[in-house]
């Protein structure tokens, strides 16, 4: 048999015919273990006819028309501006503040409505239209929305705009919370259940957050800590992070709730069909968050079941 070196083979085995045979078989090339050498056919290329213009004949297979490039959609999922009117939402509450039709109509901070110009929202989306004026006054939301519909946007523009009001009524500095500090104190918090989704609100709210002086990280399991809590140290408004990590940072004493002033959660029935729902819990009930009151809390889905 060929020597074994630091490539990936396999020794022979009494128990397994596979590998113990009695003649040696030659290696193919890029081969691993035996087996003859494994040839691929090539596609053959086709010549184009003498005389031939690319310009003006382009080479259509089977002589088929062309076909215009498909866009897919991001996630599966497609957005019909045009029919959004037509979507019927339902407020309920108390005295509901009134949708609003275009940004310009928000009270969001004039710093986070020219980057939502510059992202080109032009028009928000249903669950926008009623989501902003609702959280903007400091009400507490549940809002219920298919997938694609903007509703990330819709929680991210009001903690953002939030911080920004609070910066500049108590005339802060620019500097976050626990920049400097071995402990972060983030002013909001927004629980996602999984590392992709965290992520994506985590590129999304730095959008929106664009030379506003708001800070924003992301923390979630199946990654290095280190780096994670190193961003941490540099100071943090918002923290968007997965409730696993989340814990390991708290009980590691390397963030704190004490200073949350939103709350945040995405996906939320989909954290508790995971399982999540003791360590929410825990995160909200037992690591000196402030309580309903004191703090705003947002609850953003796809589906809600009544229970």
């Amino acid at each position: 048999p060929p020597p074994y070196n630091n490539r990936t083979h396999f020794p022979p085995s009494e128990d397994s015919s596979s590998f113990n045979r009695s003649t040696h078989r030659p290696r193919g090339r890029g081969g691993y273990g035996y087996g003859p050498p494994r040839h691929f056919p090539r596609p053959e290329q086709q010549q184009p006819p003498r005389n031939f213009n690319y310009n003006h004949d382009p080479p259509h297979r089977n002589n088929r028309p062309p076909v215009e490039p498909r866009i897919e959609p991001e996630n599966g999922v497609v957005a019909n501006f045009e029919a959004y009117e037509s979507i019927p939402v339902e407020a309920t509450g108390e005295n509901v503040p009134p949708p609003v039709n275009v940004f310009a109509e928000t009270e969001l901070h004039e710093d986070l409505k020219n980057n939502i110009e510059r992202c080109k929202y032009v028009k928000p989306t249903p669950v926008q239209r009623y989501a902003i004026p609702i959280a903007v006054v400091g009400r507490d939301l549940m809002a219920c929305a298919q997938t694609g519909s903007g509703k990330t946007a819709a929680f991210c523009f009001p903690i953002i705009s939030g911080i920004m009001k609070d910066r500049l009524g108590s005339g802060l500095s620019a500097m976050p919370h626990g920049g400097g500090s071995d402990v972060a104190y983030p002013t909001a918090l927004i629980l996602s259940p999984t590392r992709e989704l965290s992520c994506q609100i985590h590129a999304e709210a730095n959008k929106f957050a664009y030379q506003t002086g708001v800070k924003i990280a992301v923390a979630y399991g199946g990654a290095p800590i280190g780096q994670q809590l190193r961003v941490l140290e540099r100071g943090v408004d918002i923290l968007v992070a997965t409730p696993g990590r989340l814990v390991d940072m708290i009980e590691r004493e390397r963030v704190s709730l004490k200073k949350i002033k939103y709350l945040a959660l995405d996906e939320a029935d989909r954290m508790l069909d995971m399982g999540f729902e003791h360590q929410i819990r825990n995160i909200v009930q037992q690591m000196n968050m402030p309580a309903p009151g004191a703090r705003q809390t947002l609850l953003f889905s796809a589906t809600f079941p009544d229970n």
